[in-house]
């Protein structure tokens, strides 16, 4: 081990206080998947709409058996996201998430209070005068039974 790697603790920083991730040059990514779109604020429909068919298709490489992984061209996304027709159509997708949000909020609230109004009707049914049934003890003889062997005569 080095000096250097010695300086250094597990998250890459300097400890003298540097970040040391910063003084390395980064691999710029030519593809987005649609995965790294949805982070960006694309939702499925704007990549069908405005991007198309993707640029490339790789296997995917977390199951064999899943769909290979679409690819968009970093290039032509960011031109996309340029253009006046992608921040009409972001500007309506997330006018539509927030109120998907708020319906979704005032369902909870509504089932919430719901739950909240039976409980009170059965604290209410709770609170009534108090009745208690006694069970008679069992009776002596149906504690033990005598079995008989099978070898006795009966």
């Amino acid at each position: 081990m080095t000096t250097d790697e010695r300086d250094q603790d597990k998250w890459g920083q300097d400890k003298r206080g540097q970040d040391l991730r910063d003084q390395e040059p980064r691999a710029r990514r030519t593809h987005l998947s649609a995965a790294g779109l949805w982070a960006r604020g694309w939702t499925a429909g704007m990549i069908r709409r405005l991007l198309g068919e993707p640029d490339l298709r790789r296997a995917n490489p977390y199951f064999r058996t899943a769909p290979p992984t679409r690819l968009y061209s970093v290039e032509r996304v960011e031109a996309v996201e340029r253009s006046e027709e992608f921040r009409a159509v972001a500007a309506v997708a997330v006018r539509r998430s927030g109120a998907v949000r708020e319906a979704a909020l005032r369902r909870r609230r509504a089932v919430r209070e719901a739950a909240l109004q039976r409980l009170r009707a059965v604290d209410r049914l709770r609170s009534g005068p108090e009745i208690q049934v006694r069970s008679p003890p069992p009776a002596p003889d149906d504690r033990k039974v005598a079995r008989r062997s099978s070898q006795e005569p009966p």
